[in-house]
């Protein structure tokens, strides 16, 4: 009897549950896009910092309404993703210029390479009064990882730790409400020369989030040039410790990860790329006069030196942030100044038009303003009409979202047979309009159309390290690679049959000088 009793009181429990369950309705959040009416009070930074967990995202919420103004009462579409990675669009692409600075002085300087207090004020000003957006190394790495920064981005860096970077670029920069990263030789900052940043100086300009600390090796050497009387393997060994004691000098003194290198010189290799990368590196810069589109290989990005003789017109000519490119035709997504409108038009009439990306968008917009109606007002939940219409927004949705994944992987295909590069890459930027989230196109930027895939190599029965490094880089004397990017071989005695390694790709006209 007790059993029984025990059983028919969760039978009336399960159903009692059943009954609430078909009361209680899980709301689901919005996806992309919330949609907030505006109150008094409210900034483009509160609403940033509510919806995105950042006030610092403000820039983004400004770019898709297309508005630098709020009127309370009146709708905001809150972008909760990017919704333009790369800055690309039909007829082009982003581009974020780096500017490379080295000494400054109070006065002119005879010395290029320094450049005047008053000059680097006029500089800056120049930045603030045109707009443009000074951003920090993790934007950086993220928009090349096809993320979205600012409109008209830039970044600042400043080489060698001279002293004049504290007392003069810092507060100057820090009056601005700018920030730089400098990149320093530990070896130069160890030395406590009165002409070098002191770690002391170095934590006060970090301690305010003005200047962000990144590697330029530990003695500044030419890590592309194999010196006088340097073995290949000596060579390998000193390229490892100039990089690896200057990230841990760092860390130890600031408990900082860096995660960005500055060539010495401006000089590299394929073989240099590939050791910073092993050691957990994720960017590079050179000092190639180029701004750098999302594509760019991560271990060769552009940087434009300016120098002390330019005038504000000389500078300007750096500040290049979008590359023209008729890619696909234009459609309302890729021209309207405000993206926001795109939710008081008819999805369908997009779809008529065969504007497949702007009908997507608009579909998105649709599906979660019905979200967010249900979200401020529960009671709308019962709304059959209401739930019909996400359904079929949510639908929508769905069937373009496999469209234009079709349509990306033809011209993806189109990329993988073209060995013209820039046709390539013309073909990977479409397929990327289309499937903005596909990996193997950014993968396939990042390997320069596949010349630099790591190489995969099966140890065969007698295998010793020189012949293995004859039969991939014709060259015996690059056997100490195979220990140096394998953990698990040690020596020879490692090789054992069947085992795979894998190696860097190295062009056989790769010339270590």
């Amino acid at each position: 009897m007790k059993k029984i009793l025990q059983y028919l009181s969760l039978f009336l429990v399960v159903i009692f549950l059943n009954g609430c369950a078909k009361k209680l309705e899980i709301i689901e959040p919005p996806v992309d896009f919330q949609f907030v009416t505006i109150k008094g009070g409210d900034t483009f930074q509160s609403l940033a910092k509510q919806y995105n967990g950042s006030e610092k995202l403000a820039w983004r919420i400004k770019e898709f309404n297309g508005s630098s103004q709020l009127s309370p009462g009146k709708e905001l579409i809150i972008p909760l993703k990017a919704f333009r990675s790369g800055g690309l669009t039909s007829h082009g692409y982003q581009l974020v210029p780096v500017l490379s600075y080295h000494n400054f002085s109070k006065g002119f300087s005879h010395n290029k390479l320094t450049v005047s207090a008053k000059d680097f004020k006029e500089q800056l000003s120049y930045l603030k009064n045109n707009n443009y957006h000074v951003i920090t190394m993790d934007q950086l790495i993220e928009f090349l990882k096809f993320g979205q920064v600012p409109k008209k981005s830039v970044l600042i860096s400043i080489d060698d730790g001279w002293i004049s970077s504290y007392k003069i670029a810092y507060p100057i920069l820090r009056n601005f409400g700018f920030s730089a990263t400098l990149f320093i030789p530990s070896h130069f900052i160890e030395s406590g020369k009165r002409s070098a940043v002191s770690w002391d100086q170095i934590k006060e300009m970090v301690s305010d989030n003005t200047i962000d600390i990144q590697c330029h090796t530990k003695s500044h050497r030419d890590l592309s040039t194999i010196k006088y009387n340097e073995s290949f393997a000596d060579y390998i060994q000193a390229v490892e410790q100039d990089i690896l004691h200057s990230k841990q000098t760092i860390y130890d003194r600031l408990g900082k990860e860096v995660i960005a290198l500055a060539y010495p010189f401006g000089n590299t290799n394929p073989l240099v790329m590939e050791i910073i990368k092993k050691f957990g590196y994720k960017a590079a810069f050179t000092v190639k006069r180029k701004s750098n589109p999302f594509y760019k290989q991560n271990f060769l990005l552009n940087r434009a030196m300016i120098f002390g003789t330019y005038n504000i017109n000389r500078f300007a000519k750096n500040l290049k942030t979008f590359e023209e490119l008729k890619i696909i035709e234009s459609e309302p997504i890729d021209t309207l100044s405000s993206l926001g409108t795109l939710a008081l038009n008819s999805p369908e009439e997009y779809e008529r038009k065969k504007q497949w990306r702007t009908a997507l968008l608009a579909w998105k917009l649709r599906r979660d303003k019905l979200l967010s109606e249900k979200l401020i007002d529960s009671k709308k939940s019962d709304s059959q009409s209401l739930d019909e219409s996400l359904i079929e927004a949510k639908q929508k949705v769905l069937q373009l979202t496999l469209k234009l994944d079709d349509i990306s992987k033809q011209y993806y295909s189109v990329a993988l047979k073209n060995i013209n590069n820039e046709e390539a890459t013309k073909s990977l930027l479409q397929a990327l309009l289309y499937q903005p989230k596909s990996q193997a196109i950014i993968d396939r930027f990042q390997t320069q159309m596949g010349k630099f895939i790591p190489l995969s190599y099966q140890v065969k029965e007698n295998d010793s390290f020189s012949s293995i490094a004859k039969q991939l880089y014709q060259d015996p004397k690059k056997a100490i690679l195979i220990p140096f990017f394998n953990d698990n071989i040690k020596d020879e005695n490692d090789l054992v049959p069947g085992i795979k390694l894998s190696l860097p790709t190295i062009p056989i006209s790769t010339k270590i000088k």
